[in-house]
């Protein structure tokens, strides 16, 4: 079962040439082979690079990819999908941009 859950976005702060996107996840959820708590997080995007960052700006080693659409995102949003009992972070949309962050 594949659900989607907008987010909003809470912060969107530059960092030189970097932008800084907030979500948060309601439940624990797994991106790519690191697992989220509950809580806030942020992911920074600089070019092709993407990292995953806890609220206290810790890095969290997810490896995810980004993907350029051909249109702009109204808003942030998360989709996840639920697999073994498991909820599964597949992409998150960046609200503001054109970047979707893939989770493998």
């Amino acid at each position: 079962m594949l659900k989607r859950i907008a987010v909003l976005a809470l912060l969107g702060v530059s960092l030189a040439s970097a932008k800084t996107y907030t979500f948060s996840v309601s439940e624990p959820a797994q991106a790519g082979q690191a697992q989220l708590k509950p809580g806030e997080y942020s992911l920074k995007v600089d070019g092709p690079q993407v990292l995953l960052m806890d609220k206290n700006g810790r890095p969290i080693n997810a490896t995810p990819k980004i993907e350029v659409a051909d249109h702009k995102f109204n808003q942030t949003a998360i989709s996840i999908s639920k697999a073994d009992g498991t909820n599964r972070i597949q992409w998150i949309q960046l609200g503001g941009s054109k970047h979707k962050v893939i989770f493998e």
